[in-house]
């Protein structure tokens, strides 16, 4: 019955589409209603249906363009964990899609150091160590609120509802390690089954890092994976402290930075460790 009647939203939608043109804006802001209630509420709830989750991946530029000036059409209070992130339907002439807005005032809540740059500066990260693993995400004033936008992703699966049917191959495996090194890496506390998403073809979204980019320089190994991308591991060696200052001053404090570093130089300290006793073939993978 559930699957019936989201076929027949989705259905609803494309005709809604078609007609947009000869109704105007009003028909337009409806379709983008449609997809915001059949999409993205639940997007869990949608087991069967399609899930390209890195469908942004060579368009950074165009999503965080949209996320920027695309125009509110509405916003959904969540009323779900201790940041009540909200639900915003975007539209413009050309696409109408959803984010998630976290207008988080840096500091603690519920006993933990929260901060929408947080989010951000996560994203900022991915792309400079090109992990293609978080959504673009921008910094945007709503209702007289500013903080962190990220570009929804529909119909995908959160961990928890696909645990028990993960594939054991390599390229799932691969990727659970990219995600272990990068939490780590940020200090991210708040990883578990209910925040990161998983395709169709099993590809890993990682989303919720307001709790991240804490200034500890204390790196917890036994988080860490057994084995390492050796490319992420290069692209971690090259950097440096100017750089990091100049590309996430914005985002992240001098001490937040300062953590950051102290953590990836542990890290490559505990690498190379691994390394002279174990062999890189048995420590990295391609």
């Amino acid at each position: 019955m559930q699957a019936r009647t989201i076929r027949f939203v989705r259905g609803a939608f494309i005709v809604a589409l078609a007609s947009m043109r000869r109704q105007g804006m009003k028909t337009f802001a409806l379709c983008a209603l449609t997809m915001f209630a059949a999409s993205v509420v639940s997007p869990q709830e949608h087991l069967d249906g399609p899930c390209s989750p890195q469908f942004w991946l060579g368009e950074e530029s165009k999503w965080e363009a949209f996320l920027n000036t695309a125009r509110v059409v509405s916003v959904e209070t969540t009323h779900k964990g201790v940041t009540n992130p909200r639900k915003v339907a975007l539209e413009d002439d050309q696409i109408a899609h959803l984010a998630v807005f976290k207008p988080i005032r840096r500091g603690r809540q519920g006993g933990f150091w929260e901060s929408y740059q947080a989010e951000v500066a996560a994203y900022e990260l991915d792309k400079l160590l090109g992990l293609d693993m978080v959504p673009p995400t921008v910094v945007r004033k709503i209702d007289g609120k500013t903080g962190s936008l990220q570009l929804g992703i529909p119909n995908c699966h959160t961990y928890i509802d696909v645990e028990g049917r993960t594939p054991h191959g390599p390229s799932w495996s691969h990727q659970l390690s990219r995600m272990k090194l990068f939490d780590e890496l940020i200090s991210n506390p708040d990883r578990h089954g209910k925040n990161f998403l998983v395709g169709t073809d099993w590809d890993i979204v990682l989303i919720d890092f307001s709790r991240a980019s804490r200034s500890t320089k204390k790196l917890d190994k036994e988080k860490l994976p057994i084995q390492f991308d050796r490319r992420l591991v290069e692209k971690l060696r090259t950097l440096e402290a100017e750089e990091l200052k100049e590309r996430f001053g914005e985002w992240m404090l001098g001490n937040q930075i300062d953590g950051l570093l102290a953590r990836r130089d542990s890290l490559l300290e505990y690498l190379d460790e691994l390394i002279s006793q174990k062999g890189e073939a048995q420590v990295l993978f391609p």
